[in-house]
């Protein structure tokens, strides 16, 4: 069973000060940059994110060397990156992929990187790259404990791990990336047919001397990221007609791959891509190449579905350079089994003035859980939304004590740094820490009323379990130092134990006025007594 109980225990020492990370990733076809705020307890907030299609191996199918053209897109995005940088005042690290591993002038890019922009770049090998992206994919994914195989189709080179439990069992990056095949194979505007038939002989005979390896690592969790894999995801949902917020955690299966894969080969021309549904435009003329990388892949693996990380090679930079800074402190925050813990201890630093109460809530809150199974029927996973909504109840205070519970609402559901949840459970997080105050779920409210009706109960269960948990800290002063719940014939009788000549008078007031939900929900009434 999860549980974020690190959450409560001691954090590394304050005296290290908050640092800024700046993370690039240039990689063939786009240029990536996420600069992160480092806070002293070891979390990290992703400040900003920005993105460039730089084509740096564009004019070159070999990539023996890089045309200047493109050695000139890349040196100006690279200053405007460094710009950014340092308008956070952020430390840089500079990760560079296939077009600048196997350009013949690749020090002349970097000599000008280093001159006119300032940034010194570190040229990476293929399973170093395959690494990092794993690493990446953990910060975003629960899947440490599973078996999983990597599929990252970039603009120069694919990798393929396979990975389990943060240990590298197979990796390897072959020259398969939708770039590199595009200008090699794919260039014309029509597409012919026998252009694709070279491109996919040439893509088998790549991939047949490592799938039968691959296969052999089975059963497996396949993990696809960057941006073939997230296209296809883009184009998947619009086929499905779903809509979603974020595509990591999407998990589409083959018909839904069939179906796209059909739309991206039927379209001769890009103008005929650009207007398929889901498509970035920018992508038109290298998604076919994209999309035939991974048909051979899933088709020749049996591949029954694949699940989308939006977290890839620069996530992966940024957790390593962080590990780096902190290895010899034995910090917590460093093992990558606890994604979610640190996805709420990202949150909750946003209010840092109730981490305290919060703590209380969520011991007095999770022992009312506890005692009280045979009346709620719920389990574990329930349990870990409740304890997250514990932490996060108060966050909204970070915006305006006004309705701050539909504050922490808005946050918890469209903070960035909620990974290692899938959109429904964030959902019910949210709406837990929604309804902790004021009024309870309505069926006029849009985001109740669209949840499963399953989902409406859970929700009005333990939101009211958080409520009168929250009313039992009241006064934030921790007078409430345990509890122990049962039910009797027509009610639940919840006992207190206080700290000495504690008076609990406001929480045991806080609570009767907040019991509504509880007793509506169980129909039975509550009663606390000293």
């Amino acid at each position: 069973m999860r549980t974020f109980s690190r959450l409560s225990q001691k954090s590394p020492s304050q005296s290290q000060t908050d640092r800024t990370l700046a993370a690039i990733d240039l990689g063939t076809n786009s240029f990536h940059v996420v600069i992160a705020r480092v806070r002293a307890d070891g979390t990290s907030e992703a400040i900003t994110r920005e993105k460039e299609s730089v084509r740096l191996g564009s004019g070159s199918g070999d990539y023996a060397t890089i045309h200047p053209e493109a050695m000139e897109r890349g040196i100006s995005c690279l200053k405007r990156f460094k710009n950014l940088a340092d308008s956070h005042n952020a430390e840089v690290v500079a990760i560079a992929t296939s077009a600048l591993r196997e350009a013949e002038n690749r020090e002349a890019f970097l000599k000008r990187a280093l001159d006119e922009a300032g940034i010194q770049i570190e040229v990476i090998s293929g399973n170093e790259e395959a690494r990092l992206i794993y690493l990446g994919i953990l910060q975003g994914l629960p899947v440490f404990e599973k078996r999983i195989l990597l599929i990252d189709i970039g603009g120069g080179s694919t990798e393929l791990l396979v990975g389990e439990k943060g240990e590298t069992l197979f990796s390897t990056s072959l020259k398969l990336g939708a770039v590199r095949l595009t200008e090699k194979y794919l260039k014309k505007d029509p597409i012919g047919i026998m252009d694709l038939q070279k491109c996919r002989i040439h893509i088998e005979s790549v991939l047949s001397s490592f799938l039968p390896q691959i296969e052999s690592f089975k059963p497996f969790t396949v993990i696809g990221s960057s941006g073939s894999i997230t296209s296809v995801a883009a184009m998947a949902l619009e086929t499905m007609g779903e809509k979603r917020e974020r595509l990591n955690g999407f998990e589409f299966g083959m018909d839904s791959f069939k179906s796209v894969r059909k739309q991206v080969l039927e379209s001769d021309t890009i103008k005929k891509r650009q207007k398929i549904a889901g498509l970035d435009a920018k992508r038109a003329d290298i998604i076919v190449a994209g999309v035939m990388v991974l048909d051979e892949i899933l088709h020749r693996l049996k591949v029954p579905s694949v699940t989308v990380s939006d977290y890839a090679l620069r996530d992966g930079i940024v957790y390593d350079t962080i590990a780096s800074w902190y290895r010899f402190q034995n910090s917590e925050f460093l093992s990558i089994d606890n994604i979610r813990t640190k996805a709420i201890r990202n949150i909750s630093n946003l209010y840092p003035a109730g981490k305290k109460h919060a703590e209380r809530v969520a011991i007095l809150t999770l022992k009312l859980f506890d005692d009280l199974k045979g009346l709620h029927g719920l389990g574990p996973d329930a349990r870990e939304y409740l304890e997250a909504a514990c932490f996060l109840h108060q966050v909204g205070l970070c915006i305006s004590h006004h309705s701050y519970h539909k504050h922490s609402y808005y946050i918890i559901k469209n903070a960035e740094g909620m990974v290692g949840f899938s959109n429904s459970e964030i959902e019910i997080i949210a709406l837990i820490t929604r309804y902790h105050r004021k009024g309870g779920p309505k069926q006029k409210h849009d985001e109740f009323r669209t949840l499963r009706p399953e989902d409406q109960i859970l929700v009005k269960k333990l939101a009211s379990l958080l409520r009168i948990g929250d009313g039992l800290d009241r006064s934030e002063k921790g007078i409430v130092t345990g509890i122990s719940a049962k039910r009797e014939t027509a009610r639940v009788l919840c006992k207190l134990e206080l700290v000495p000549g504690g008076d609990p008078n406001l929480e045991l007031w806080s609570v009767e006025e907040k019991k509504d939900l509880f007793e509506d929900t169980f129909q039975i009434s509550f009663v606390c007594e000293k």
